[in-house]
């Protein structure tokens, strides 16, 4: 099966983020999403969302300077232990 691509290069903070929750919003439970991140916060935080909010991380892999992570759509379910999201400055998004 192949993949919804969301291109997320170059995006600042919290960009990617919300590319990536708007593209999960509108995907249907067992549909994949390949998120492409070029920037290792970006990636990390975008990880933590997706695991923050139940859903599959499938595969994170480094290709060139890109980071490629796949994620399956499934239902929400709730995390015992959600992990923080880093801002650009540090702060905390939680």
């Amino acid at each position: 099966m192949s993949a919804k691509v969301i291109d997320a290069r170059n995006q600042p903070c919290p960009k990617p983020i919300l590319m990536a929750k708007r593209a999960l919003e509108s995907a249907q439970i067992g549909e994949i999403l390949e998120i492409i991140v070029n920037d290792k916060t970006s990636k990390e935080n975008v990880l933590r969302y997706c695991w923050n909010n139940g859903q599959e991380i499938l595969e994170s892999r480094y290709e060139g300077n890109d980071f490629h992570l796949k994620v399956k759509k499934t239902p929400f379910k709730k995390v015992d232990k959600p992990l923080p999201v880093i801002g650009p400055c540090g702060q905390r998004w939680d």
